[in-house]
C-alpha cells in the first residue's frame, strides 16, 4: 500500500471519527437538553403541586385550631359524661352545627371526629371507626398527638378501610386541652380522604404516560395517579433512598423495567414528598428528528471528506517523498543537505523546520565535541594544580620529622594537624562525606587551636556512632567552632569548655556546638535569628554562620536550617537540623 492510498484512509478515517463523534455528541447533548427541559417542566409543575399541598396542609391547620379554640367545644368537652341524654343530644346538634359550619364553605372530602376523654364522641362520617371509639393513647396518631402537646400532627394510613370506595390516606391530629387549666380534654381527628389530596395535584389530566406519587417520609405511598395499586405500600426500590434524602431535583433510574425520570420536590412543613415518574421514551420520541437531521449531515460531510482526501494526498506526497529521502541521508551521516524552500504551504513550513533541525543537529555535535575538548583541558589542569599541594605535604612532613628531632613535640602535632587538614580540604569531587571524616577533620582544627590558645579551653565530644555515618556537606563544623572559639571562649577571662555533639532523631540528624564563652548580645541575636548575618565580623570567623546556612539550603533545601540560642554572659548554642543520609544521599528513616 503506497503512501497516497494511506493518506486517503487516514484524512477519511480523521474526518470520520470527528463527525461521528460530533454527531455523537450533538445528538447526546440534545438528549440531555431535552431531558433537562422536560424535567425541569415537571419539577416547576410539582413545586407548584407542594405550594398547593401546603396550602391544603395550613387550612386544616386552622380548621383544627378554630375548632379546638371555640368556646362551645371547650365547654362541652369539659363537661361529665354523666350528664342527661337530653343535654347530651342538644351538645351533639351544636357539634354538629359546627362541623356544617367549618365544611360548609370547602368542597374537601374529609371527616372530622372528636374523642373526648369524658366519653363523648361527635364525628361527620356515617360512623365511628372502632379504632377511634376504643383508642389506644399509646398508638398511632393518639401517640404522636400526646407528644406534640396540643401541636397539629400527621399520619399516614398504611393499611386503608375503604368506604364508598373513598380510601382515608392522611389523617391530622391534635390533643384538645382546656384553655386555662391546660388539662387534656380529647382528641381531635381530621381523616382526608385520598380524592382531596388528588384533586390537588391532578392538574393535568391528559399526562397518563407520567406516574405520579405522593409519599410520607418513610417512603409509603399516601396518593398516587393515575395508577393508584400502590396507595398505602412503600416502595422497595433501590433509589428510594436518594429520593428521600434529596430536597428536590431529577434523576434517571429503572423502575419496573423501563428507564425512567424521577422528577421530586419536597414540602418545607409536612416534609412529603411529591415523585413524578416520566419514561425516558416520551423524552426520546421527541428527538427523532434532530437524530435524522444529524445523519444526514454527517452523510454529507462524509463525501466531502473522501473527496478532499484524496486531493491533499496527491498534493502532500510529491513534497513528503523528498523530505523522507533527505532523512535518509541523514540518518547515513550526511549532514550537509536542505530541503527546497519554494513551498510556502504547511509542507513548506515541515521544509524548514527540517532545515533547522539539520543546523541545530551540526551546532550540537560542534559544541558536544568543542566540551569534551575543555573537559580534557580541565581535567589536566586540575592534574597540575595537585602538584602544589603535594610539595607542601612533603615540605610540612620534613618539618615534621625536625621538630620530633629537636623534642619539639607541640610543633610537630601542629603540623600534622595542618597538613592532614590540608590534605581534606583539597579531596577532589567529594562534596558530600561523613561526618566521621568531616569530625576528624575537625580534631586536627582544635589541636592546632587548643597549642595556639594555651589550653584555655577544654573540647569534649560525644557523637552517636549511627551519627557518624550519616554524610553531610564538607567543612561544615568547622566554621561553627571558629566562630565558638573567636567570639565566644577567646574573650572569656577564666577557662572555657567547647562541647560538639551529634544525634540521630528519626529521619534527622542534629549537630550541635555549643560554649559557655560571653554568649550574644540580645540585639545581634535578634537579627541572626532572623537570618539576619549581616551583624557578624566574618573576616576573623573564616567562612562564618551565614555561609553554612546558605550551604545546608543549597544541599537540603529550606525545611533545614540552623539554630542560634544565647544568653550575654553565659555562652551560645548553634544547632544543625539536617537529614540522615547514608551512602548514595538517600535518606533513611
Amino acid at each position: 500500500m503506497n503512501l497516497r492510498t494511506k493518506l486517503i484512509i487516514l484524512f477519511v478515517l480523521t474526518a470520520v471519527i470527528p463527525l461521528s463523534m460530533l454527531g455523537l455528541f450533538t445528538y447526546q447533548k440534545s438528549s440531555n437538553m431535552m431531558q433537562e427541559q422536560v424535567s425541569e417542566g415537571v419539577l416547576e409543575k410539582i413545586v407548584q403541586i407542594n405550594k398547593n399541598l401546603s396550602f391544603f396542609t395550613r387550612d386544616v391547620e386552622q380548621l383544627s385550631m378554630y375548632i379546638y379554640r371555640h368556646e362551645m367545644v371547650q365547654e362541652v368537652l369539659a363537661k361529665s359524661g354523666e350528664r342527661n341524654h337530653v343535654e347530651k343530644y342538644e351538645d351533639y346538634k351544636r357539634m354538629d352545627h359546627l362541623f356544617e359550619t367549618v365544611l360548609g364553605s370547602k368542597k374537601w372530602d374529609v371527616r372530622i371526629y372528636m374523642i373526648g376523654l369524658n366519653g363523648d364522641r361527635f364525628f361527620t362520617g356515617d360512623y365511628l371507626p372502632t379504632a377511634y371509639d376504643q383508642y389506644m393513647e399509646n398508638w398511632g396518631i393518639f401517640r404522636k398527638a400526646n407528644e406534640a402537646n396540643g401541636n397539629l400532627v400527621w399520619d399516614t394510613h398504611y393499611s386503608m378501610r375503604k368506604v364508598d370506595h373513598q380510601e382515608v390516606v392522611l389523617s391530622a391530629g391534635r390533643l384538645l386541652k382546656h384553655i386555662e387549666t391546660n388539662e387534656a380534654m380529647g382528641y381531635l381527628i381530621i381523616d382526608i380522604l385520598e380524592p382531596a389530596v388528588a384533586d390537588i395535584y391532578r392538574t393535568d389530566r391528559n399526562q397518563t404516560d407520567q406516574q405520579l406519587f405522593l409519599l410520607d417520609q418513610q417512603g409509603y405511598v399516601i396518593s398516587s395517579s393515575p395508577n393508584k395499586a400502590r396507595i398505602g405500600t412503600r416502595l422497595e426500590y433501590p433509589f428510594l433512598d436518594q429520593l428521600l434524602i434529596g430536597d428536590g431535583g431529577f434523576f434517571e433510574t429503572n423502575w419496573e423495567d423501563e428507564r425512567h425520570v424521577i422528577v421530586y420536590d419536597t414540602a418545607e412543613e409536612t416534609h412529603f414528598k411529591i415523585a413524578s415518574f416520566v419514561p425516558l421514551t416520551h423524552i426520546s420520541e421527541r428527538n427523532r428528528s434532530i437524530g435524522q437531521l444529524t445523519l444526514a449531515l454527517a452523510g454529507i460531510g462524509l463525501l466531502c471528506a473522501v473527496w478532499l482526501a484524496y486531493f491533499l494526498s496527491k498534493t502532500v506526497t510529491s513534497p513528503l517523498y523528498q523530505i523522507m529521502s533527505l532523512m535518509k541521508k541523514v540518518e547515513q551521516g550526511n549532514l550537509a543537505v536542505s530541503f527546497n524552500r519554494h513551498y510556502k504551504d504547511d509542507i513548506g513550513i515541515l521544509g524548514n523546520s527540517f532545515n533547522r533541525m539539520v543546523l541545530q543537529l551540526r551546532r550540537l555535535i560542534q559544541d558536544g565535541y568543542e566540551k569534551q575538548v575543555r573537559l580534557k583541558e580541565s581535567e589536566i589542569k586540575a592534574l597540575k594544580a595537585q602538584i602544589n599541594p603535594h610539595f607542601l605535604y612533603n615540605t610540612l612532613e620534613t618539618v615534621n620529622w625536625m621538630a620530633k628531632m629537636k623534642g619539639l613535640s607541640n610543633i610537630s602535632k601542629m603540623v600534622v594537624s595542618l597538613g592532614e587538614m590540608m590534605r581534606f580540604s583539597v579531596r577532589k569531587g567529594e562534596d558530600l562525606v561523613l561526618l566521621s571524616e568531616d569530625v576528624r577533620h575537625l580534631e586536627h582544627y582544635l589541636n592546632i587551636q587548643q597549642i595556639r590558645y594555651q589550653d584555655k579551653f577544654t573540647v569534649r565530644m560525644e557523637l552517636d556512632e549511627e551519627a557518624l555515618r550519616s554524610y553531610i556537606p564538607s567543612l561544615l563544623l568547622q566554621p561553627l567552632v571558629e566562630n565558638a572559639i573567636t567570639h565566644g571562649l577567646e574573650m572569656k577571662i577564666d577557662r572555657g569548655n567547647l562541647w560538639v555533639t551529634g544525634k540521630r532523631e528519626g529521619e534527622l540528624l542534629y549537630l550541635c556546638v555549643e560554649d559557655d564563652g560571653v554568649g550574644i548580645d540580645s540585639d545581634t541575636l535578634a537579627k541572626i535569628q532572623q537570618k539576619d548575618f549581616n551583624t557578624m565580623d566574618y573576616h576573623n570567623t573564616g567562612i562564618g554562620l551565614q555561609n553554612v546556612q546558605r550551604r545546608i539550603q543549597i544541599h537540603y533545601g529550606d525545611q533545614y536550617d540552623i539554630d542560634v540560642r544565647s544568653a550575654e554572659g553565659k555562652g551560645t548554642k548553634v544547632t544543625l537540623r539536617l537529614p540522615f543520609l547514608l551512602e548514595g544521599g538517600d535518606i533513611h528513616a
